[in-house]
């Protein structure tokens, strides 16, 4: 009996060793998630006003940073995008993106909250989906972290691949306001997935100090990427609503993201076929769950700008 007990305890510890979640990680992923959500409804409502003829130009940038909304929304962003970079140095890409996707989910509550009511039965069944499919997904996953240190042929390919299909979203996005934010967000959760094995990348860099890190091509690409993918977002959100652009960037950033922590970290996944099958179930309902979430969700309503001050 003994023996037995012994062997269900070492059994735990090794499956809960694998599994590997930092505490400090999830809160700091958690964090990150409830400032992007701001971010985003607060940017998206600021890009919806400006002109058309802007879109995917500097020029859109230049006049959002005289938007109020934005500048708040842009101060959130730089919040969550420190607390995601704190979390990326202790955790692998495969447990810190997806658990961002809970964003999404304080958004909702965040809207109604604005629009000074309860979030229904709906959203609330489309927030448990989510919630339910990151817990399938991690506790089956077991991601574990890896070693971001890839070959220059990796990040070639990686810049390659990740160029032609945001590329490619662009270049078809089209003039119809729903499929133009939802390839620009397409595009966008490209951009932002590879950002964030960038990101990664340029944390472990700084574990050698910070000289050593600016040595490297990482920060400065990271500087292009986050530019580029920001203007990309802006012109989604400028596009159409948050339902359209919204559940691409959420779905696509993680996939993208997690792809990269396979290939070039080498970060651990369970990969049984039983995994395998636990992982996209948990993923189909995350997106599922995200769908649902933004399928009938309109511009929240803010006081004007003028009343900040």
């Amino acid at each position: 009996m003994a023996a037995i007990h012994l062997r269900i305890h070492l059994g735990t510890h090794i499956r809960l060793d694998r599994l590997d979640i930092p505490t400090l990680a999830v809160v700091e992923c958690l964090a990150a998630a409830l400032l992007y959500a701001v971010s985003s409804v607060l940017q998206q409502r600021a890009a919806r006003e400006q002109p058309p003829d802007l879109s995917l130009r500097p020029g859109l940038l230049l006049a959002l940073v005289r938007s109020p909304w934005w500048m708040l929304g842009m101060l959130a962003d730089i919040g969550g995008f420190a607390l995601q970079f704190l979390a990326l140095r202790i955790a692998a890409l495969a447990l810190v993106t997806p658990l961002l996707v809970v964003g999404l989910v304080f958004s909702v509550v965040g809207a109604a909250w604005a629009e000074h009511r309860r979030a229904n039965r709906r959203e609330w069944n489309a927030a448990c989906l989510v919630v339910a499919g990151l817990v399938l997904f991690l506790l089956v996953a077991q991601p574990g972290p890896g070693h971001p240190k890839a070959s220059a042929t990796g990040w070639w390919l990686l810049a390659i691949i990740s160029t032609a299909a945001a590329g490619g979203c662009v270049l078809f996005a089209g003039d119809s306001p729903r499929r133009r934010a939802l390839l620009l967000g397409t595009g966008t959760g490209i951009i932002y997935g590879v950002t964030m094995a960038i990101t990664e990348h340029t944390g472990h860099l700084l574990d050698r100090g910070i000289i050593h890190a600016l040595s490297s091509w990482s920060p400065y690409v990271l500087v292009v990427a986050s530019i580029t993918g920001l203007l990309i977002n802006q012109s989604a959100f400028q596009a159409g609503d948050l339902r359209w652009s919204l559940p691409a960037i959420t779905v696509v950033e993680p996939l993208v993201a997690i792809a990269i922590g396979q290939v070039l970290f080498g970060e651990f996944i369970s990969t049984t076929p039983l995994a395998l099958v636990g992982e996209f179930t948990g993923l189909a309902c995350v997106t599922a769950g995200v769908v649902r979430l933004t399928a009938d969700r309109t511009n929240v309503r803010f006081p004007e700008p003028e009343r900040l001050s």
